[in-house]
């Protein structure tokens, strides 16, 4: 799990081995992440909160006004007000005062805070914006609850607190983990496109699995974001781009490393995986002959070799020929060269010699 992670957030080649993970494995690991952004964004919230107020019983009683329901009206004495820097509290169930979403100071107030509750005698409108995305108003009458709630009640009812915020944590970490897999189906066809683009070919569980754990920087991100305090859905976007990104550079290692591998570099990697494929230039395969070729090829071979066998046996012939000629020339040459080179056996004798006949 832990070498899963690493390999992750540091070296891109890996993904080439996460891509080909068991879907055991892949899911646990997909419920590694939301454990974390669970964890960042509920448990470890609530548990400071909870160490910090010394549980839920003494947070009731030293936030929550003495209060009454009774005939469908809510009576606060003294009505309740506090406000701070991101919130605005104003309680009075005074007869003559009404709520009035439409003043000017009412929609200021719920322009300039994120979180504002306002109360009278017959409603309390609640608002909170907090998500980033738009303002989440609503109204409690009170005549829909039955009478004789108050703070003693809400009181009595703490002991099922812990209870309800163990299931609530529970529900909390299965939506998690269903966005966490809808979220990544939706970037898994995003990324098929990207790798369409970079040209790495695979299937489709195996792009799901690799935007998975592309998911792993984002994720932590977001994670430590949130127990920053900044917990919003806006987010999302540069976390999907981040992803996508990741996506990127890791099917440009793998192609990458699939062009060494075709190239014979030693230094590639030597995997057996067969789940993605590089587009790169191949040899054409060798077309085998017929039988028929074959044999006629093997005619015409047995021909040339009859016809080089003949004309090496005639040239031998020639050969021995001219061998036995050789010397007969030879010796008519050099009696020929006798001949002329012989001196003449006479004089010449002419009339100038004094002589006559």
């Amino acid at each position: 799990m832990f070498k899963d992670f690493r390999s992750a957030l540091f070296r891109l080649k890996d993904y080439r081995q996460l891509m080909r993970r068991r879907t055991g494995r892949f899911f646990a690991y997909c419920a590694f992440l939301c454990l974390l952004t669970w964890l960042t964004g509920f448990a470890l919230p609530l548990g400071m909160f909870w160490q910090r107020q010394g549980g839920v019983r003494h947070f009731f009683e030293a936030n929550i006004p003495e209060f009454t329901i009774q005939s469908g009206k809510l009576s606060v004495p003294g009505g309740y007000h506090r406000e701070g820097a991101d919130y605005y509290v104003d309680i009075n169930t005074d007869a003559s005062h009404k709520i009035d979403l439409n003043a000017q100071e009412t929609r200021t107030l719920m322009a300039l805070k994120s979180v504002v509750l306002l109360g009278d005698a017959d409603q309390l409108v609640m608002k909170n914006d907090r998500g980033g995305i738009a303002a989440d108003l609503r109204t409690i009458q009170f005549h829909d609850f039955q009478d004789g709630i108050s703070k003693e009640t809400l009181l009595s009812l703490t002991g099922y607190v812990k209870w309800g915020l163990i299931i609530a944590g529970v529900i909390i970490y299965a939506g998690l983990l269903i966005g966490f897999f809808l979220l990544n189906l939706v970037e898994a066809v995003l990324a098929a496109l990207l790798l369409r683009f970079v040209g790495v070919y695979t299937d489709f569980g195996s792009t799901y699995r690799l935007t998975g754990y592309a998911r792993t920087m984002s994720t932590l991100i977001v994670a430590l974001l949130a127990l920053l305090g900044f917990d919003t859905d806006l987010t999302v976007y540069p976390a999907v781009v981040l992803d996508l990104f990741i996506v990127a550079r890791a099917a440009q290692c793998m192609r990458a490393a699939g062009n060494a591998r075709n190239t014979g570099d030693d230094r590639a990697p030597r995997t057996g995986d067969t789940s993605v494929r590089a587009v790169t230039p191949e040899p054409a395969p060798e077309e085998k002959p017929s039988g028929e070729d074959e044999a006629a090829d093997s005619a015409e071979r047995e021909t040339e070799a009859k016809t080089e066998t003949e004309a090496q046996t005639a040239t031998e012939a020639n050969d021995s020929g001219d061998k036995d000629t050789a010397p007969e020339e030879s010796a008519g040459e050099e009696k020929a060269a006798d001949h002329t080179a012989e001196p003449s056996s006479r004089d010449d004798i002419t009339p100038s010699d004094g002589w006559s006949f």
